[in-house]
């Protein structure tokens, strides 16, 4: 039978070494660190993603303030209060996505690489190339912390990433090719002509496209290990990229949805706080 990847006892124990630090902190400074989260616009997700990630915020011990601006804020309205928050945070956060007319790329890099705890400032990415890269997109840095966790062997096993985003598939690929995992990395997306043959030589999958279901047991080498980072809201139920049908006895492991990677993603946001301030 598979073994089920859980989230749950990874997010608590990333949470605990965090709560350390934060405890550490409130001791040393007499005042908690300071999270700042920016939202703009009222994206029903962004506003739940954002809602757990305050939640984590009280249970850890760390203040937050969330910083809601209306859909149709300016950059320069968006930059401002990414300016009003430098000196006094210890971390910020801009929600995405943005409204179409705002340039990520122009507001994120607003922000100081030192507070930037989700890791995509183009100065914290391209640490990702050398060997003293420091933060990790939180999402990444999940799988990263799942794969550890679970002891997962990632040393020249062929690994998948289907999709190509700059929150999981560039960072992840970077990582798991460097000399801590060794592992052999092919990145697929939707341009990519024959997703199956791909994954059916993986001895890893790891599936961030974002497409209900879109991948069977019949695209899985059998006795591979497969993590489902992928959601897609249909018909109001949510869905992850991989349909657990046919799976049981067919993996080695697998992460479910739900229940998988979600649980430690905002755990592993507060842990890239916890290394910024330590």
């Amino acid at each position: 039978m598979e073994k089920i990847l859980l989230g749950k006892p990874v997010a608590e124990l990333l949470d605990k070494k965090s709560k350390t630090v934060f405890s550490d902190y409130i001791a040393k400074y007499n005042k908690q660190p300071l999270l700042t989260a920016i939202t703009v616009g009222d994206n029903p997700a962004s506003l739940l993603y954002v809602s757990r990630k305050q939640d984590k915020a009280i249970e850890l011990g760390v203040s937050f303030n969330w910083l809601k601006l209306s859909e149709n804020s300016t950059s320069n309205e968006v930059k401002e209060a990414i300016e009003d928050s430098k000196t006094k945070s210890q971390g910020i956060i801009v929600q995405l996505p943005l409204p179409e007319h705002l340039d990520f790329e122009d507001i994120v890099n607003l922000i100081p690489y030192e507070i930037d705890i989700d890791g995509l400032t183009t100065h914290n990415l391209g640490y990702l190339f050398s060997e003293n890269y420091k933060i990790i997109p939180a999402t990444s840095l999940a799988v990263v912390e799942l794969l550890k966790y679970y002891d997962i062997q990632t040393e020249d096993k062929n690994i998948v990433i289907a999709g190509r985003s700059r929150l999981v598939s560039s960072p992840l690929s970077k990582l798991l090719s460097n000399k801590e995992f060794n592992g052999n990395v092919t990145v697929v997306h939707s341009k990519t002509s024959d997703l199956k043959s791909y994954m059916k030589n993986a001895d890893i999958v790891i599936s961030a496209i974002g497409k209900s279901w879109m991948i069977t047991a019949d695209y899985l080498k059998p006795d591979s290990v497969v993590i489902d980072i992928g959601i897609s809201n249909v018909d109001d139920k949510n869905y992850g990229d991989v349909n657990p049908e046919g799976l049981n006895n067919h993996l080695i492991a697998r992460s479910p949805f739900p229940g998988g990677v979600g649980p430690i993603t905002v755990a592993a946001l507060y842990a890239n706080l916890a290394k910024l301030i330590k």
